[in-house]
């Protein structure tokens, strides 16, 4: 096996394991049998010293194997050394980051952000507002298929300066939605695309009023969406957000309180304040 296959089964491995951390975070239903065993054919062939390190990695949190931006290890933010990038780009052999060991790879492609910092000054945020503003209430989606609605939220993000491509980001979701659906119990959906640097962690917000089939056969309609950005030094806190956010709202009357406000997203945005005061700190 070349290394850069090796890289690529570890991303994929890597990804179906944060997929079954973040549906056990929603706390959904959906039967994990295939996902477990789709993990388990994917590493059976890996050399055991290195299935023994991503392990040990994913114990810790949710990234082993990360890519290289601006010339950092995007898991602990160490420059890296320029022989030491060269080496991962010729991709001869597997390399991991000097100070926190995560692997590395050099990623074929940059979701790029224009919203990166917190503006000097701002008065600090606090709760859901940290990660979202009124801005990106969605509301009301129109679309009739999962892309369609995806896609308008993705749009609004690019309006709003959060990414510069609305495309590639929907792109990535949709490949994410393929792994295993993020739509739970209750009509809600939390999809999202991982790995998006230069910014915090972003989250949109989304009403179809009608819903929508968004999790396949047998699920019910699916209403409320939650989209969210996350970078990679991100990916940790987030499944406490994703956690956080499932909690507050498989309550009926908080899922209520959002449908009730889908014609005003500035009602809508206070309604997710609002509920989410003590779940998401």
């Amino acid at each position: 096996m070349t290394n850069r296959k090796t890289i690529n089964q570890l991303i994929q491995l890597q990804e179906l394991i944060v997929a079954r951390m973040q549906t056990k975070a929603s706390q959904s239903r959906t039967p994990l049998d295939a996902l477990e065993k789709s993990i388990a054919l994917l590493g059976s062939d890996l050399e055991q010293p290195v299935k023994t390190h991503i392990n040990r990695l994913l114990q810790k949190h949710p990234e082993a194997v990360v890519p290289i931006i601006d010339g950092h290890c995007t898991g602990c933010g160490m420059q890296l050394t320029k022989s030491l990038i060269n080496e991962v780009l010729r991709a001869d052999e597997l390399h991991r980051c000097r100070n926190c060991t995560r692997f590395l790879y050099y990623p074929s492609e940059v979701v790029a952000r224009e919203r990166a910092h917190r503006v000097y000054g701002e008065q600090q945020k606090m709760g859901i507002a940290r990660f979202s503003a009124p801005s990106l209430m969605v509301t009301p989606l129109t679309g009739s298929t999962p892309e369609e609605v995806l896609r308008e939220i993705c749009e609004r993000m690019q309006q709003e300066s959060f990414i510069v491509s609305a495309d590639q980001l929907l792109d990535l979701a949709m490949q994410r939605e393929a792994i295993v659906s993020t739509a739970v119990d209750g009509g809600l959906a939390f999809p999202h695309v991982r790995g998006v640097e230069g910014g915090g962690l972003t989250m949109a917000m989304g009403i179809h009023k009608k819903g929508i089939h968004f999790g396949g056969p047998g699920r019910s309609l699916t209403r409320i969406f939650f989209f969210m950005v996350i970078p990679t030094a991100t990916s940790a806190f987030y499944l406490k957000l994703l956690s956080g956010l499932a909690q507050t709202f498989r309550e009926k009357d908080a899922r209520d309180a959002l449908l009730e406000a889908a014609n005003d997203p500035e009602v809508l945005w206070k309604k997710v304040v609002q509920q989410t005061r003590k779940t998401v700190k």
